[in-house]
């Protein structure tokens, strides 16, 4: 398996047991098989070929300009200082795309998969977290990460994720981390972390991984009770014109969430249903990485 190589000399079980979904680990060397995944020659040709979605990003501001058409635009804004954050790469490269579905089949999970490029002594997004466990892949040059632990969301969804984020009301330590090529690091989901290149330019993957959650069984729920006479039939009217009182307005929804409620647990508690989610689940991770464009041209020279 590939999360056995990039552990090297630590069990597997040690991993789930005291680090994934708890707290950073960083090992050296061990993802050095996977530098070529991620150059500037791979970076000129998503840039240049794909239509890969593309950030720049320059120390917490985001560059408003047009995307760069060519290689030799991309590289003269990270000369002035902004990160390149191609988004979703895997779309568009056989190998990434082979990396994420991966790690997916192997921890499940669907796959936001992103390639960063740094210039020495700048960073990028500033404090934030993700609601996915991230792996980084270190594949040129070094980066600085500053870590700690999320007390007030530890276990974000997207949806619950604040566009201004507060993290010096955190009283948690701060980790550091120094990554080298062929290092890597996993960040549990809802961890603070500041990224910086602080003295050379540096290119790193990032695989957000996005475990299935209970609201995940809540959609999942939704699309099977659409089926269910009991679901679809018309709520107690609540108008001026009802003939119930107030109390019996009540009594009557209780007694029917009662009905919908039973309906539900045996449906939660049915073994196909189970096995039902668990296929979906396990093949929307798998599908959330997969080659969808071919380039269509050489990149410039």
């Amino acid at each position: 398996m590939l999360i056995d190589t990039l552990l090297g000399d630590l069990p597997r079980s040690a991993f789930l047991q005291e680090h994934y979904q708890k707290q950073p680990l960083a090992k050296p060397s061990t993802a050095a098989h996977l530098r070529e995944l991620a150059t500037w020659a791979t970076v000129d040709r998503l840039v240049e070929t794909t239509s890969c979605d593309l950030l720049l990003v320059r120390d917490g501001k985001l560059w408003t300009g047009s995307r760069p058409s060519s290689a030799q635009e991309a590289r003269a804004l990270f000369a002035q200082g902004y990160s390149l954050a191609l988004r979703n790469p895997d779309r568009y490269d056989a190998g990434l795309a082979e990396l994420g579905r991966t790690l997916s089949a192997e921890l499940q999970g669907t796959v936001n998969l992103q390639v960063y490029c740094t210039p020495a002594g700048y960073g990028s997004f500033g404090w934030h977290c993700d609601p996915e466990e991230v792996f980084i892949f270190q594949t040129a040059g070094a980066k600085r990460y500053l870590l700690r632990r999320n007390t007030l969301n530890p276990t974000p969804l997207h949806e619950t994720l604040k566009d201004e984020t507060d993290v010096s009301r955190e009283r948690t330590p701060i980790q550091e981390c120094r990554l080298e090529a062929g290092d890597w690091l996993y960040i549990p989901g809802g961890y603070w972390h500041e990224v910086t290149a602080p003295d050379q330019e540096s290119i790193s993957i990032s695989v957000g991984l996005m475990p299935p959650t209970p609201i995940d069984v809540l959609d999942f729920v939704r699309t099977h009770l659409l089926r269910s006479p009991t679901w679809q039939q018309r709520m107690p009217m609540l108008g001026h014109a009802s003939p119930l009182s107030d109390p019996e307005k009540m009594e009557a929804y209780r007694s029917l969430f009662r009905e919908l409620g039973g309906e539900l647990q045996r449906m939660l508690e049915d073994p196909r249903f189970v096995l039902r989610f668990m296929a979906a689940a396990a093949t929307a991770g798998l599908r959330s990485s997969v080659l969808r464009e071919a380039p269509s041209r050489e990149p410039k020279q």
